[in-house]
């Protein structure tokens, strides 16, 4: 943990950005000490050794399966933090309220992180993962339609409250792991109640890295306005063949190197059960 502690500070803003791929290519596995032929203790052995409250769900549309040191996690419902970008884009994108090639202009004040300090696309503020953005985007759609289109696609507990910019961010909307992993193989697989191609745009907006023929598609999320906070980095990895398997990952934040922590024992995890390996 000194190592993560050190960077902890340094890397405060990069552990929101969860897409970035400079964040992944010179990435090293957290531990080493696996057994080869048991995922289930490697994935709880890697939590353990970072004393991580977490679980790791996998779904490749036919079987569930949790790992980690809380397998309760796995069914409890957390707001979804910045996870519900991507709902956000495909509601403003199927109703045409952006477009992907509208720059949204940064308003010239000081923001929490100083990369949201410029003028971006909806697929820049989904990599830097900047609130702001999609907090504009969310006020365009509106609390009626907002309301609408969440009980239509059946996300969560599909919970808005009178505040349609914060609502994802402080509550009450929730969702599970389980039920993340499953809107999310639909969006791998286009089959989600969206346009083909408002899924595609959204999908591309997730794009972080290839290895091999393996194509992963993720995005992170921090719930800092509750109490304990909670972590996620969730979405998908696509195969040559087409194949799919979407995961999660929640754990609960206590501190800098939680938050940084998320992505590297997602690859992790990611990697010990052969979904996609390190090259």
């Amino acid at each position: 943990m000194k190592l993560f502690q050190y960077c902890a500070v340094m890397l405060f803003s990069i552990g929101l950005m969860a897409c970035a791929p400079s964040q992944i290519n010179n990435h090293q596995p957290v531990t080493s000490h696996f057994n080869a032929v048991n995922p289930t203790l490697n994935i709880k052995t890697l939590f353990k050794e970072v004393h991580a409250d977490a679980v790791f769900v996998t779904f490749d549309g036919k079987s569930l399966n949790e790992y980690g040191t809380n397998l309760n996690r796995a069914d409890t419902a957390y707001i979804p933090a910045s996870t519900f970008k991507i709902v956000n884009a495909l509601i403003g994108l199927q109703h045409e309220k952006a477009n992907t090639q509208e720059v949204f202009k940064w308003d010239g004040k000081p923001k929490f992180i100083k990369s949201w300090e410029r003028d971006m696309t909806l697929a820049e503020a989904m990599q830097a993962s900047a609130v702001p953005v999609y907090q504009t985007l969310a006020r365009r759609t509106g609390l009626p339609l907002m309301q609408k289109e969440l009980e239509r696609i059946g996300y969560g507990n599909m919970q808005v409250c009178a505040q349609v910019d914060q609502f994802w961010l402080k509550g009450p909307l929730t969702i599970t792991p389980n039920e993340q992993v499953k809107f999310l193989y639909q969006l791998g697989k286009g089959q989600l109640a969206f346009k083909p191609e408002v899924q595609q745009k959204v999908k591309e907006m997730l794009y972080v890295e290839s290895r091999g023929e393996s194509r992963l598609y993720a995005k992170s999320g921090w719930g800092m306005d509750v109490d304990p906070q909670v972590g996620w980095y969730v979405g998908f990895v696509e195969k040559a063949n087409g194949q799919v398997v979407s995961f999660a990952l929640n754990m609960q934040i206590k501190d800098g190197d939680d938050v940084n922590l998320r992505k590297q024992l997602t690859l992790d995890a990611l990697d010990k059960l052969g979904v996609f390996h390190y090259l």
